[in-house]
């Protein structure tokens, strides 16, 4: 079965990053099943900012997304119009928007919802994390 993700809670405020985490570990660790990418949408998109430090006795979630997109090609989707307004950028936007520097973290990308839509019309099942 192929699956895809759909995150909306904060990985600050909720455990939606959390638990999307490890099922998509879950997932990626069987042969039957195949996760074909996972979308960050509303404040969960925090995950993606590189600016952002986690205390040392906290677990670091956006470390744990990146190794596990890094180990199994996951790809990890950032909703751009929710990641720019809270700050997240790329290098193509810090340009378009005459800004130094970029803020998005390795192995997450910015995608519009045409990805999201194209990524739910691959899957056989969309698993939505609040």
């Amino acid at each position: 079965m192929q699956y895809a993700l759909l995150v909306h809670g904060s990985p600050y405020a909720s455990r939606a990053c959390h638990s999307a985490w490890e099922f998509a570990k879950a997932i990626v660790s069987t042969q039957e099943h195949t996760l074909l990418g996972v979308f960050f949408y509303q404040d969960s998109v925090l995950i993606g900012n590189q600016l952002a430090q986690v205390s040392r006795d906290e677990f670091n979630i956006q470390t744990a997304w990146q190794h596990l997109s890094k180990e199994s090609g996951v790809p990890l989707h950032l909703c751009i119009a929710a990641a720019i307004s809270r700050g997240i950028i790329n290098e193509s936007e810090s340009q378009r928007y005459e800004l130094e520097a970029s803020t998005l973290a390795p192995q997450f990308q910015l995608e519009g919802l045409g990805s999201f839509v194209a990524l739910i019309n691959d899957c056989d099942k969309l698993i939505s994390f609040k």
